[in-house]
């Protein structure tokens, strides 16, 4: 009996593997852009005027009534950067933030003056019930009566 010989005939037909499939190449090769010459530059986009007056505003505004006017140029103003495409973006946010801190102290602001309303206003209301007329004699519980803790 003989072996077979392990070397292929190179008469004989093989069976080929179908390949990668072969893309033709493209047109023209892709563009790299080059930088601008030396001395020159791109222009940044123009910077959104809405976006500065937001950032004005919300500066001045921080602890007053006029920060809400920085809140709604800013968020108008982050509104017409997405449509445009212009610069100031940071302005616009920095002034929406400052613009809330503003509405936020303008609460509390509104509460200390009620507080305060209340508490001497409860005060005068009780000052008939004092008794004697020299505040020096007062103790502890005549205040914390007349405010209602006691």
């Amino acid at each position: 009996m003989s072996t077979p010989d392990p070397t292929p005939d190179p008469q004989a037909p093989q069976a080929q593997s179908p390949g990668p499939a072969a893309y033709p190449p493209p047109p023209y090769p892709p563009q790299v852009p080059y930088p601008p010459p030396y001395g020159y530059y791109t222009p940044p986009p123009p910077v959104n005027g809405m976006s500065i007056a937001a950032l004005v505003l919300g500066i001045v505004g921080a602890c007053n009534p006029v920060g809400v006017l920085g809140l709604i140029f800013g968020m108008i103003a982050k509104r017409q950067i997405a449509e445009r495409g212009e610069g100031g973006d940071g302005f616009a946010t920095t002034g929406i933030v400052l613009g809330w801190i503003g509405v936020a102290s303008i609460v509390f602001w509104i509460l200390y003056v009620i507080f305060w309303v209340t508490t001497v206003g409860t005060i005068v209301d009780h000052i008939d019930d004092l008794p004697t007329s020299d505040p020096t004699d007062w103790d502890y519980s005549v205040v914390l009566t007349l405010l209602g803790a006691a």
